[in-house]
Formats: structure tokens, sequence, C-alpha cells
């Protein structure tokens, strides 16, 4: 398991990480302002990585902005798909890399990772990651989601 603290850590761990990638990202996305994390997706297409993203069907003050990313997204060759509006909202911001789970508590925004105190976990916990894809699957699919009691998550 690594520990990644902002602001010391910044977005250097997470955009290393995904230009590592070699088959797979999946990513949750709340909000994201930085262009380092859009670049490194859209070079991860480029090098055959199939990358989906899960972006919020919405978040206060910056609908506009999603849509606009989504868009952005999207002509990089990256598979959108928005949250469902059944819950008040998905607030979660984790990646799946590879054979790789990392969970933040950190937007990717200018603001979590250069002015504010937050962390995140990076684990290859097998159970982690499977129990994390089976959640990104659901949501994505917008299927009812069950957690195992016996989930490290």
């Amino acid at each position: 398991m690594k520990l990644m603290i902002q602001p010391e850590a910044g977005l250097v761990p997470v955009v290393q990480a995904i230009k590592k990638a070699r088959r797979t990202i999946d990513i949750a996305i709340f909000r994201l302002n930085r262009t380092e994390i859009e670049t490194a997706l859209g070079a991860a297409v480029q090098r055959g990585v199939k990358v989906r993203a899960l972006v919020a069907h919405t978040n206060r003050g910056g609908e506009a902005r999603l849509r606009k990313l989504e868009q952005r997204l999207l002509a990089a060759g990256v598979m959108v798909s928005r949250t469902a509006d059944d819950l008040v909202k998905y607030h979660g911001k984790y990646l799946l890399i590879d054979d790789s789970l990392h969970l933040l508590g950190f937007n990717y925004t200018t603001a979590d990772t250069t002015r504010s105190r937050s962390f995140g976990v990076q684990t290859r916990d097998r159970n982690a990651v499977r129990d994390a894809l089976r959640l990104f699957e659901c949501d994505l699919t917008r299927q009812t989601y069950q957690a195992s009691p016996r989930s490290p998550l």
C-alpha cells in the first residue's frame, strides 16, 4: 500500500500511474480541472489502453464544466459514461489502473492538489481491486451494487 498526502504529493503519483498503465484505466470523476490528467488519459488511449471514465451527473456549480469535460474526453478516445441520477451525489474519486486501486479523498483539481489537506491510498490488494471494479461496473451500467460483508473496502 502506498500513501499520498496532499498538497505535498500533488498529482505526480496519479499521473505517473496513468502513464504506466498497460491494459485498463477506469476513473471515477466528481471534479477535474487538471489538464495533466486529461492529457495522460488521452496518451493512454493512444498507447492502446482501454480507458473508461464515469463522470458525475452533477456537482454544485459545475454541470456545464462536466459536460465540456465529457466532450474533451470523448474526443481523446475515452469511453465516457455519466453516473445515474438516483442518488444525491456520486462523490467517489478513484482510479482502477490495471491491477491496482487508487482510492482518493481529493478531486482532480488545483484546489484539492495544491491548497488542501487530503490523502489517497494505492493498493494492489486483489479483493479491494475486485470489489472496486465491481462497484465501477455497477455504476457504469446502472445496476444495483450489493457490497460484500467481507470486502476490504
